[in-house]
């Protein structure tokens, strides 16, 4: 930190010029600086860098923190409650015990290959601290800077943002030896009403999350909100600002006005820093894609910036601070308008003022998870690497109801060579896009926004309500950051394919309710070994190993690059098929954008298959692929696997996936080979569709070679229809380590530890 200190030392310099302004004295090729711009130079030359002391990361916070009447933890464990299920233990995926006092019972092998091994345990169950209220924080106020681009993020505006929002962390904990850290959960809301409390709306991820060992924050963004920032420049700005004081009041403390201990105080030491996860709803979401891009290139803004920014227009900022309205001393006979440097480093202080650092004086954070929720993506989010990243889209999106998330998850699924994340996509039937957070309580979805079983009037109705919304939220954001920031395995049988969801997250809290979220997970390279990727011009007929493709019974197919921004379509040939078009704005058709093939017949038995060449499929436990069915409402796939003596064996698709029906139902009743009646009104493009996943364990191919197979052939017995195909590829889903979850007999003598 001495280092950092030092470094702002000796870049402080006077400035002369403009450029030296907006650039913070830095070397051309500086890329944490300030956009360029046409503030005036006359103000520039009679600006001097702070004091060093100004935006010091070296001393205690200042900060207004006060306890929220009534957000005390509602349901407190109870004293015999231990760390772990004293019923469920979970060991790499099987049920050990270390207590004498529980028993197993036996469970008798499974006969068959499922789609399901276990259920998981909800987030609910067994919390291990109590929670502390939630404190409203104010801890100064930032300097950051706006952008109209939202991919090269040029021409920045200055931008001042408090650093305010709720805080929950564990209190007393039911182990005698709790944590001497905690992990660190960050929420950013997206663009709505700025008179609203929006952080407010994600109390309840919060409040369980405390009761469960983590520390969490949902920042206030309304200032954003209130100024606008499509590209999310300055959101992103904000989550690390207010990551950057926590890190100081991890370091230094944080005292109120009267330099008291404040009520952050007593975290001081308590925030892990080497496990953070980040979450955000709509444009929130943006800007925890843009967080994880500027965490290792930090854009910064300056003394001078804002300096210059409030000699342009001062209107913008003396309304919120006004002490800034006479910070310049008026041009004269023989003097030009120059700052008085004691009236604005006066006003600093009284505002709290620090600024959004650069790469030079800030080191990077450790981000264990990112959790994009109905995200925008209107720059086209890319380079989104080295962190586990889910991307959740509600079909009933009437905000976002182009499904921009599916854009940044196809831009970001495979990562780059060295990038060991997964990547998740997690489809939510009947959800829309509101209900995720508790103070937007209108109903985004209208007849404009998409199909008509949306909406929550008709009695076709896929919808949920926003309770039951909630309970989805609470199990899909919590358990994902309990796994991956947390480490907690007992969810990762959910989050690797093999799980049902627990009743806790399904309506009403009864299940089962599998149909309702659809799961698409993508290894990264070690973990995975591509058929078909239909990112190349010949991959129709030659695939990803090398061996000939031979496609039959196809009326037509096509070909489809995956484009470079957002809101826009890929190139196809020979040329996209009719009921395939990508519609900007739309709110149906098809909303995924990875490169994929195009397929369409009219009579029962067209094939595409894979020549394997004698590959082998070990190390890995499962064949995927991605599918999104075009027409009608559902398809049935029968995969065949064949091995080079001839063994061959054949699975249903539908066996294992909800992905080959376009509405949350079961396979029941002949779907989905053939539609449900009630569905014909949207089985012509009306609802969205989305590249989903089917994953079939390699077991389930009994009596095959795995280690020598001759083809891969996918036969679409449905007498018509059309479908999107992408992604063929082995990957390790980590099958084997999960097995059913016992149920155990505890002994009445035992106590709880």
């Amino acid at each position: 930190m001495k280092d950092i200190f030092r470094k702002r030392i000796i870049r402080s310099c006077i400035f002369s010029a403009l450029f030296a302004v907006l650039s913070g004295c830095s070397e051309s090729n500086d890329t944490t600086s300030e956009t360029a711009s046409t503030f005036p130079a006359i103000v520039a030359e009679k600006i001097v860098a702070p004091p060093a002391l100004v935006d010091s990361s070296d001393e205690v916070v200042v900060g207004i923190v006060t306890a929220v009447p009534g957000t005390s933890s509602a349901v407190p464990p109870e004293a015999s409650v231990v760390v772990q299920d004293p019923l469920v233990i979970f060991d790499g995926g099987k049920v050990t015990t270390t207590e004498q006092e529980i028993a197993p019972l036996a469970v008798k092998e499974r006969e068959e290959v499922t789609r399901f091994v276990t259920t998981s345990p909800d987030t609910i169950e067994n919390p291990t601290f109590w929670s502390s209220p939630a404190y409203e924080y104010d801890l100064g106020n930032l300097v950051a800077s706006v952008s109209t681009d939202s991919s090269s993020f040029t021409y920045g505006q200055i931008l001042i943002t408090p650093i305010k929002g709720w805080i929950r962390y564990p209190m007393k904990s039911v182990s005698p030896t709790p944590p001497s850290q905690y992990p660190v959960i960050v929420f950013l809301h997206g663009q709505h009403t700025p008179a609203d409390p929006n952080y407010r709306g994600y109390d309840y991820l919060a409040e369980n999350l405390a009761t469960h060992g983590y520390i969490v924050l949902s920042i206030d963004a309304n200032a954003i909100n209130a100024d606008g920032d499509q590209s999310g420049q300055s959101r992103a700005q904000l989550v690390l600002g207010t990551l950057d004081r926590l890190r100081q009041i991890n370091e230094h403390g944080q005292v109120d006005k009267n330099g008291n201990a404040g009520a952050l105080n007593k975290l001081k030491g308590k925030f892990d820093f080497e496990r953070i996860g980040i979450m955000g709803h709509s444009r929130g979401g943006q800007g925890v894609a843009n967080t994880i891009k500027f965490n290792k290139n930090r854009r910064g803004a300056s003394y001078a910036g804002l300096a210059v920014a409030l000699s342009v227009n001062p209107t913008k900022y003396i309304t919120a601070y006004p002490d800034f309205a006479d910070v310049f001393i008026p041009k004269t006979a023989k003097t030009v308008v120059s700052l008085d440097e004691e009236k604005f480093r006066a006003a600093i202080a009284k505002y709290n003022i620090f600024y959004a650092e650069g790469s030079d004086t800030a080191s990077p954070y450790d981000f264990r998870a990112a959790f994009l929720l109905a995200p925008t993506d209107f720059g086209g989010n890319k380079d989104l690497n080295g962190v586990p990243l889910a991307v959740l889209l509600p079909t009933c999106d009437g905000d976002m109801l182009n499904l921009q998330g599916a854009i940044s998850y196809d831009h970001n699924r495979f990562g780059n060579g060295s990038d060991t994340a997964t990547r998740y996509q997690i489809a939510v039937q009947g959800a829309n896009h509101n209900y995720y957070n508790t103070t937007w309580i209108n109903d985004d979805f209208s007849t404009t926004a998409g199909p008509g079983h949306c909406m929550a009037n008709h009695t076709d109705t896929i919808r949920v309500s926003d309770e039951d919304q909630r309970r989805n939220g609470l199990y899909l954001i919590n358990s994902f950051m309990r796994y991956h920031v947390g480490g907690e395995q007992q969810f990762a049988s959910w989050w690797n394919g093999m799980a049902k969801l627990p009743e806790a997250a399904c309506p009403v809290g009864h299940g089962p309710c599998d149909e309702r979220v659809i799961l698409t997970i993508q290894r990264n390279e070690g973990q995975r070994k591509l058929i078909q990727h239909f990112a190349s011009a010949e991959s129709l007929s030659i695939n990803s190993l090398g061996g000939p493709v031979t496609s039959t019974g196809f009326n037509n197919l096509a070909r489809c690059d995956m484009p470079d921004g957002a809101l826009i379509a890929g190139d196809c040939s020979p040329a996209r098929i009719a009921g395939f078009e990508f519609n900007s704005w739309g709110g149906s058709g098809l909303r995924s954008i990875a490169e994929h093939a195009e397929l369409s017949w009219t009579k029962a038995g067209a094939t595409i298959t894979n020549d394997l060449l004698g590959t082998s499929a070990a190390p890995h436990d499962t064949l995927s692929f991605r599918i999104a069915v075009v027409r009608p409402m559902g398809q049935e796939v029968l995969v065949t696997l064949t091995d080079n003596v001839g063994k061959e064996a054949t699975i249903e698709a539908s066996d294992f996936s909800g992905a080959l029906y376009n509405a949350p139902k079961t396979k029941a009743e002949g779907r989905p080979m053939i539609d449900d009646p009630i569905d014909k009104p949207y089985s012509t493009g009306q609802v969205k569709m989305l590249l989903n996943m089917v994953a079939i364990p390699l077991k389930a191919f009994a009596g095959i070679d795995l280690n020598n197979l001759k083809e891969l052939k996918l036969t679409f017995p449905k007498d018509r229809g059309k479908v999107a195909l992408a992604d063929i590829q082995f990957q390790t889903l980590g099958r084997d380590q999960f097995g059913p979850r016992m149920v155990a007999v505890q002994n009445k003598n035992s106590k709880a530890q």
